[in-house]
């Protein structure tokens, strides 16, 4: 099933705050699950995706690999690198 996750500035020094004035409130990226981020990035990679940031863990998602491209037809997405058990 689809989540949606919703953000807001917890102050005004936040970097949300940068996105919302620039985009107005959108959707900012889509988030998709893979179960081998590397395998992965390398196929979007063929597709002309860019990567924005390089896999790393995330502390806020169970230390998961994470990272972000951009196709300028699509527009940014992120992968989530998710063992069976989360």
């Amino acid at each position: 099933m689809p989540v949606v996750e919703l953000l807001e500035p917890v102050d005004e020094t936040s970097p949300v705050n940068n996105t919302l004035k620039k985009n107005g409130v959108t959707p900012y990226h889509t988030c998709y699950i893979v179960d081998d981020i590397d395998r992965a990035v390398a196929e979007l990679k063929k597709m002309k995706y860019v990567v924005v940031s390089k896999p790393v863990e995330a502390v806020a998602i169970h230390r998961c690999k994470v990272c972000f491209l951009y196709n300028k037809n699509v527009g940014l997405i992120e992968l989530v690198e998710a063992p069976a058990n989360i």
